[in-house]
């Protein structure tokens, strides 16, 4: 029997392969995903063109918030970028 990786190593294998499904499964086995981290998870929610991504992306500006001291420019350029994944129709 073989132990397994830690969770954030997974975690970070699966983000390196793309792997959505494997990334969301080891992100919840931490007990608290660094804002770095959840970012990128957010952006693959994006490239996959997951319903997840809207959601994601407005917990991880919440999160930007309360976590990080954002400048207002800057604050607004991440919102705007993150914005420009959005999907036709999603409201």
């Amino acid at each position: 029997m073989t132990a397994q990786p830690h969770p954030h190593v997974r975690f970070r294998r699966a983000i390196e392969r793309g792997a959505l499904w494997l990334a969301e499964d080891a992100a919840r086995e931490l007990p608290n995903l660094p804002l770095e981290d959840a970012l990128q998870l957010v952006h693959l929610y994006a490239e996959r063109g997951s319903p997840k991504y809207e959601r994601a992306a407005l917990r991880w500006l919440e999160r930007y918030l309360t976590e990080g001291c954002p400048r207002l420019a800057h604050f607004a350029a991440i919102t705007a970028k993150l914005a420009c994944h959005e999907h036709p129709g999603s409201e």
